[in-house]
């Protein structure tokens, strides 16, 4: 048993042992804040854990709102894409719209605008190109993948999105081929839509 040293045995400065049960009672106030402090060490303690702990779960992106316009050039811009993918590859058309809906991202896609432009152009690719060839002055063919694609979507809105102006829809396709294309391919855009808007709308584009 460990012994209580007497009061004549304690040094200079030494506190007098406390017995149990004759310690002083704790005041209510007392006990309240120690029962505070207690809690606010805890929640301290759990919040350094968790800050800490790795998770698996990337946290979650976030996208800048687009109004209808921007979201029609994503829109644009991923039929072409898809366009691309179906011109230079194997795959049905099919194949490839679902693709492109299930992996790619299409948070800021008018994703209704796209699967018309797509299926615009791959259900009915003979007519298309039959028009866009009429302003053109080399084989179909021999147009690099990307601007073939670009303009297979601008013939379609000039040929069936009569709702859309005709400047807007060679705009766009300059601006997607400034984007993606060759150098300087957009000039080439440029002068192929204007060809093709003065032959497919001429009214519009006579009131220039």
């Amino acid at each position: 048993m460990k012994k209580i040293p007497q009061p004549e045995e304690l040094q200079p400065g030494d506190t007098a042992p406390v017995l149990p049960g004759t310690e002083e009672p704790r005041s209510l106030g007392d006990m309240m804040r120690e029962a505070e402090k207690l809690q606010a060490q805890r929640a301290e303690a759990e919040g350094a854990s968790d800050r800490a702990a790795p998770t698996d779960e990337a946290p979650p992106r976030r996208h800048k709102r687009v109004n209808r316009a921007q979201s029609r050039r994503y829109a644009r811009e991923r039929a072409m894409q898809a366009l691309y993918q179906w011109d230079v590859g194997s795959a049905q058309s099919s194949d490839v719209r679902k693709q492109f809906l299930d992996s790619q991202d299409m948070s800021r896609v008018d994703v209704d605008y796209f699967v018309l432009l797509f299926n615009g152009v791959s259900h009915h690719p003979g007519a298309i190109d039959e028009a866009l060839s009429e302003a053109l002055d080399r084989p179909l063919d021999d147009l690099d993948p990307i601007e073939r694609g670009v303009l297979r979507v601008a013939t379609y809105e000039l040929m069936e999105c009569q709702d859309i102006p005709a400047r807007v829809i060679i705009n766009e396709g300059i601006e997607i081929t400034k984007r993606f294309g060759a150098d300087k391919g957009h000039r080439y855009v440029n002068g192929v839509l204007d060809k093709l808007a003065a032959s497919v709308r001429p009214l519009e584009m006579r009131r220039r």
